[in-house]
Order: C-alpha cells, then sequence, then structure tokens
C-alpha cells in the first residue's frame, strides 16, 4: 500500500509511461530481468550492427539500476555477444565542452582492452562498439543521422575494423515526423521509439512501430513493466528539476553576460568620444587643465593623446 501511495505521488497518470530518453529509464529497459528485455536488448544491436546478434550477456560494469548508494553510476549498457565482441551502449544529453568524439572513441579504446585479455593471440580479437545515441546534433554540417566511425586510411581502406563508434543522433531522426515504419532503417525505428514511447499524443504512431517488429514490441512490454516502479518516477522528476536548474541558470549567466556586455560596450563608447573630443580641443589650442575639466580625462592622458 505504501508503494502504491509513492506511485501515484509520483506518476501523472495510471496508464503514464516512463521517458525512455532519460539515462536510468533507458538503461532499465535493456537490463530489466525478464525475457521481454533480453529479447530487446539482442533486437536493439541486431538493428544498429545490421546483422543477427544471438545469446547477448550483461558486462557487470556497474552498480544495478537501482542502486540508492552509489552517485557515480555511468548509466551504460555493457554486454558481449557473437563469440566475444562486445558493445558499451549510452544515451547522452549533452555535448559537454564539444569533447564528445574523443570521449567516445576513449570509452571504445578502453571497452577493447577490459575485453581483450592479456597473452591473447592478435587474430583472436574481436570487434567493439561504442554506440551512443545522442540527444543532440553532433555534427551540424552532415544531415546524416546515423554515423559509423572507424580508423581508415584516406583511401578509406579500413586498417582492421575491430573498432567502430556509432552516433544516432536523435533530434535528426525525430525531425523525420511521423513517417510510416516502413520506410524508416531498423534502427531509425528504434530511434524514434524511444523519443516517442512516453508522448500520450504519440501512442498511434508507437503502436505502429511496435507492430513493424524488431523487437520493439519487447521494449515496450518492458517500459510498461518498469513504469510501475515509483522510485524511477521519483528519479525522472529528480532529473526534470535539475535539467530546469540548469537552464535557468544558463539563461541567467547569459542574460547577465549580455547585460555586462552592454554596459561595457556603453563605457567603452563614451571613453572613445570623450578622447577624440579632447584631441579636437588639443587640435583647437585649448589648454591640457581646461579640456581634463570638460571631459573628466587626466591630464596625463590628455597629453599622451
Amino acid at each position: 500500500m505504501i508503494t502504491d501511495n509513492k506511485l501515484s505521488r509520483y506518476r501523472p497518470s495510471p496508464d503514464a509511461l516512463l521517458n525512455p530518453c532519460s539515462d536510468e529509464v533507458f538503461k532499465a529497459l535493456f537490463t530489466n530481468e525478464s525475457e521481454e528485455s533480453r529479447t530487446a536488448l539482442r533486437c536493439f544491436l541486431t538493428a544498429v550492427l545490421h546483422k543477427e546478434v544471438k545469446d547477448v550477456q550483461l558486462r557487470p560494469n556497474e552498480p544495478p539500476v537501482l542502486d540508492d548508494n552509489d552517485k557515480a553510476v555511468r548509466f551504460d549498457v555493457s554486454c558481449t555477444f557473437n563469440n566475444g565482441e562486445a558493445a558499451d551502449i549510452e544515451l547522452q544529453g549533452v555535448n559537454k565542452y564539444s569533447s564528445f568524439g574523443p570521449r567516445a572513441e576513449y570509452l571504445c579504446a578502453r571497452l577493447l582492452n577490459t575485453v581483450f585479455h592479456r597473452g591473447s593471440d592478435w587474430q583472436t580479437m574481436s570487434k567493439v562498439y561504442q554506440i551512443s545515441l545522442l540527444n543532440f546534433i553532433f555534427d551540424k554540417d552532415d544531415p546524416a543521422a546515423i554515423n559509423h566511425y572507424r580508423m581508415q586510411k584516406d583511401n578509406g581502406h579500413l586498417l582492421s575494423s575491430i573498432q567502430t563508434v556509432i552516433f544516432l543522433e536523435l533530434p535528426k531522426i525525430d525531425a523525420l515526423g511521423d513517417v510510416p515504419p516502413e520506410s524508416l532503417l531498423s534502427e531509425e525505428k528504434w530511434c524514434k521509439f524511444l523519443v516517442d514511447a512516453d508522448n500520450p499524443s504519440k501512442q498511434d504512431y508507437v503502436n505502429k512501430l511496435t507492430a513493424s517488429g524488431g523487437g520493439i514490441m519487447e521494449a515496450k512490454k518492458t517500459l510498461e513493466r518498469i513504469s510501475s516502479d515509483w522510485v524511477l518516477w521519483k528519479r525522472e522528476l529528480d532529473r526534470e528539476v535539475v535539467e530546469r536548474d540548469r537552464t535557468s541558470e544558463l539563461h541567467y549567466a547569459q542574460d547577465k553576460g549580455l547585460r555586462e556586455g552592454v554596459k561595457k560596450g556603453v563605457e567603452q563608447g563614451t571613453l572613445t568620444a570623450k578622447r577624440e573630443d579632447a584631441r579636437n580641443f588639443k587640435a583647437l589650442g585649448v589648454p591640457v587643465q581646461t579640456i581634463a575639466q570638460a571631459t573628466g580625462l587626466s591630464e596625463d592622458e590628455i597629453s599622451g593623446l
């Protein structure tokens, strides 16, 4: 009964769904202890990598999703599949310091170092993937929403294709609108589901996405199940408050910077005008002391003009 009271306190309505584009919900969607969740993860990887993925095993890369005591969780999903291939999957909301590219490359290299054991033969090295769903536009000059980055020569020849960084830019995919699922790529369907799943006005379209197959139906069932967890709703509310605070702080800093910039500009313009007046007075032979009284500039400054 206590849990039900807490759920009704934080859940907007009995049928409301959590936002899959929040870190904890995204992680819970693919790591929930259920057959639907495991199927969803396998199908998501199959959709993104465009090859069949079987028997996915989660890697214990961080504390469980509902660990209240850990304050430094990364909220990514780490797993192995297909004879040792591995992937880290994460949802990223901010391109902090415009450094997400190097960050993703580092994490991919770190994943390879983790799964490739010391003493192993080079020929046994399995492929690794850093898959990032970005809630921001990473490359404004490229209209493509899905990009695969690998080490290659200038002529396009791959070094080894061991490491692949994959970016899925959600805003670009969201901008496609409610296009028929059959006209979307497999990974685009997943991105559309993640963006629209919690939107009450988009449920007809979400149902079309789930009916299109590819494991999205299992993801929807998992989302419905975890949406009865009051802890996740509480954390989603906390995250929303933090984001609004951050946005307000940013706007305040921008407004303050603008006001100070205008003030400095006015002051600089006034000073420039005073100096110009002083030069004109000097050219007319007006005494320096008189110019200083008229402009407010020091006699030394006027003498140096």
